[in-house]
């Protein structure tokens, strides 16, 4: 049996029988244009493989063979390749299961398949490519190449071609034949779960369902949730919990294979909690696996996830037997944490899942006081979570345990800017928020107003009908709040109302007093911006008689 060797200088080729080279490995000189070559047949030569003669020809004019694909790579002769389609690559992957005889051939740059079909794509040594880049095991050939290639069908699954392939390099490597490669789709989902292309129309509800969730997009796994039976919707959540980052800033990547597709997500907590509130409202109940995966999640988290208030409300009996209280110790106080980000399709989120936009958190550890979610919102100073409550109906009258409704929490906020917090109290206003109502300590939200002195927010209190001579337990009325405090602005606002300048506490102390007894202090601690303030309201009350 001959074997054919090539020169890598001038292609010539020298007929040497195969038993001279066998086990052996060295260099020749080549006949014409005397270059050294290198050779390398340590590999023994299997018995009986006549076929293993592969003739190498950088300038091969001919038709592709019919036989299945096969050839010579790093010296050795390589048959039964596993090929690969994906994106204008094709990849050729022999013994996949990882000894030391892999090799991997990846051709890109190719056009695409359907451009392929049934068309000869050629490159030659005379005129090659910019844009084919050959890699054989990461290396990038830079050797001559003779390539032609053509697709004879194509179908959602599989691409069947011909493929010849020779590369001058030192190994005279080539491969040529028949071909059946998987026709793989990769599509990348980013952190808001937008994708760069559209998922093939042949992928079942349930693949679909798993890549939907993963990436969070709660619409799209709408439509395929119906179609799965119940194992199939347990798996999306065990799926969701495997895959929870540590962390809400996290973003972490996830490369994801199943049949023909190959998925990145870039995964993070906000996506993730989105798509177990969808599942956990649409009747998939935690097993004893899914509880652990959660323990799991929750103990190694520095904030509580939003969905365990949602777990503990849906399913109270599962989450004290598999949580039980190490979690209460934990979380404590972190309830709404995620409420901070003041993300309205989170809250969104959060509102289908408890389903109602006046949810309260019925836990004396983790809500003492009863906040509702409107209320809660308030309290953070988060403006896109007030308004897009009120714009979908949350009650503002709610009131919790202080007897206090949201118009207190914005009346006591004092780190929303001025136009944010005018803003909301005319959407409290005009949502029907009862200016009103009375704390259990008697204050109104007037009387807050007049504490850290607002006067855009008390003049609209005043025109919405709140009754500016209502005295809270100790008899002081909005008025002694602004004495007291030194808020004149307010307090010229009062007085233009029809404020009593004279109204007295029950331990009978006018606005005057008050505003004295401030001065005095103010003198005594050397404090001029106090003084000059205490003076401003005594100035007035003269004005006004008080």
């Amino acid at each position: 049996m001959k074997t054919i060797l090539s020169c890598s200088n001038c292609l010539s080729g020298h007929s040497i029988s195969t038993f001279k080279l066998e086990g052996k490995k060295g260099k020749y000189r080549c006949k014409k244009c005397s270059s050294w070559n290198h050779f390398d047949y340590r590999i023994e030569f299997e018995s009986g493989t006549s076929d293993s003669l592969v003739l190498f020809d950088v300038h091969f004019g001919d038709s592709i063979p019919e036989h299945k694909l096969q050839g010579q790579i790093f010296g050795r002769y390589s048959t039964d390749f596993i090929s690969e389609w994906s994106n204008e690559e094709l990849v050729f992957l022999k013994d996949e299961d990882g000894n030391e005889h892999d090799i991997r051939i990846s051709i890109s740059g190719l056009p695409e398949i359907i451009r392929l079909k049934n068309l000869l794509f050629d490159i030659t040594p005379e005129s090659p490519s910019k844009t084919v880049k050959i890699i054989i095991n990461q290396n990038v050939n830079v050797s001559s190449v003779r390539l032609s290639i053509t697709v004879d069908s194509l179908d959602d699954h599989f691409v069947s071609g011909k493929l010849y392939l020779a590369i001058a390099d030192e190994w005279n490597s080539l491969l040529h034949g028949s071909f059946t490669a998987t026709h793989i789709y990769k599509i990348q989902f980013d952190e808001h779960g937008d994708s760069d292309k559209k998922l093939p129309d042949f992928v079942s509800s349930e693949l679909a369902s798993k890549i939907f969730a993963l990436s969070g997009n709660i619409l799209a796994l709408q439509e395929n949730f119906s179609l799965l039976n119940q194992q199939a919707k347990d798996e999306l959540l065990t799926l969701v919990m495997y895959h929870w980052p540590e962390n809400p800033s996290t973003i972490s990547e996830v490369h994801f294979k199943e049949e023909n597709l190959q998925i990145v997500f870039q995964l993070s907590q906000k996506k993730l909690n989105e798509t177990l509130i969808f599942l956990l409202s649409n009747q998939v109940v935690p097993n004893q696996k899914h509880w652990q995966l959660i323990h799991d999640v929750v103990c190694h988290t520095e904030t509580e996830p939003l969905f365990i208030p949602l777990l503990k409300h849906k399913f109270p009996e599962g989450y004290q037997q598999h949580l039980g209280s190490s979690l209460e110790s934990k979380n404590e106080d972190k309830t709404l944490d995620w409420l901070d980000s003041d993300d309205v399709y989170l809250l969104d989120s959060f509102v289908r899942a408890v389903g109602s936009l006046d949810y309260v958190i019925q836990d004396p550890i983790r809500n003492p006081l009863g906040f509702s979610l409107l209320q809660e919102c308030f309290v953070r100073a988060r403006y896109k979570s007030c308004m897009r409550l009120l714009e979908r109906g949350a009650d503002p009258n709610q009131l919790d345990a202080n007897g206090e409704s949201a118009i207190f929490k914005l009346c006591q906020d004092s780190t929303l800017r001025l136009q944010e917090k005018t803003t909301l109290m005319d959407e409290l206003i005009r949502r029907g928020a009862k200016v009103n109502f009375q704390s259990v300590n008697g204050m109104t939200p007037l009387h807050w107003c007049s504490v850290f002195g607002e006067p855009s927010m008390a003049k609209r209190l005043i025109q919405a009908g709140i009754d500016i001579h209502i005295s809270d337990n100790t008899g002081s009325t909005a008025l002694h709040e602004t004495c007291k405090f030194g808020n004149s602005a307010v307090l010229a606002l009062l007085l233009e109302s029809g404020a009593k300048s004279n109204a007295k506490t029950l331990d009978e102390k006018t606005g005057r007093d008050l505003a004295f007894e401030n001065l005095e202090i103010a003198e005594l601690e050397g404090d001029e911006e106090k003084k000059n303030r205490c003076q401003r309201v005594l100035s007035l009350l003269d004005v006004y008689g008080g």
